[in-house]
């Protein structure tokens, strides 16, 4: 700061800068960083940003460069301030909330037959309770001997008896990633999950790799999906599942 034509001062020297005089010399260096098309950096040189928070849908820099979070009406002076503002307890909520209030819409544009189709499933699913079995199974790798390619096979079996007789449904498969499960399940591994209603589900690990789909001839029956149609077997009279497939 350039203090030799404050009154008081000799030439050549500088008086004493109040506390208001520094506020203002502060806030215009702050200006000027943030001023130009720079990258705004952390208030500490060894942090970095994360590519996701710059990406971030609801983070944005106004006209005068400071940032700017449109989903809380907050303002911050740097990419850390930011990342706090995200990882903390009022932007998560404000995301609830607005999560809460697009899913709302949604459901008023709703026609009228999915609605009554939505409500005919809720109903019938409430009629079906589980009742706690899990069925045996046996899981193990294979490899097919003329391509040597590895793969896994499974039969599950279900209780034939009177108390389950009436639920003669074939059971379907599904892939799950990692990523689609709770914090508790590995992102380096796939879950392949058996469901049969009213029977307990069983999920089985598998490791991270494409699979290796052959199409089947067609039948008559429907399917959920292609890994369904190709992959499983239902054995309807003894009650018996198979899966196996292939990776690449």
């Amino acid at each position: 700061m350039d203090y030799q034509e404050r009154a008081g001062s000799k030439k050549g020297s500088g008086g004493i800068a109040s506390a208001s005089q520094e506020n203002l010399h502060r806030r215009r260096q702050v200006d000027e960083l943030l001023g130009g098309d720079a990258e705004v950096p952390f208030s500490f040189g060894e942090e970095e940003v994360d590519d996701a928070t710059r990406k971030n849908p609801y983070i944005y820099k106004n006209s005068a460069g400071r940032l700017v979070c449109k989903l809380c009406n907050t303002m911050h002076m740097s990419w850390s301030s930011v990342q706090r503002h995200i990882n903390g307890k009022k932007h998560g909520l404000n995301v609830l909330r607005r999560g809460a209030t697009n899913n709302g819409k949604q459901r008023q544009h709703v026609s009228e037959e999915e609605a009554k189709m939505k409500d005919l499933v809720k109903e019938l699913r409430s009629e079906i309770s589980n009742n706690g079995i899990l069925p045996k199974y046996k899981a193990v790798l294979v490899k097919d001997g003329q391509t040597g390619r590895e793969g896994f096979a499974m039969q599950v079996d279900y209780p034939n008896d009177e108390t389950t007789k009436n639920h003669d449904s074939r059971p379907f498969v599904r892939l799950l990633s990692g990523i689609e499960l709770p914090d508790e399940f590995s992102d380096e591994l796939n879950y392949l999950v058996v469901a049969n209603e009213p029977f307990e589900n069983i999920g089985v690990e598998l490791p991270k790799r494409e699979l290796q789909i052959d199409q089947n001839t067609s039948t008559s029956e429907t399917f959920v999906d292609g890994l369904n149609e190709n992959c499983t077997y239902w054995n309807k009279e003894r009650r018996q599942f198979y899966v196996q497939i292939f990776f690449q």
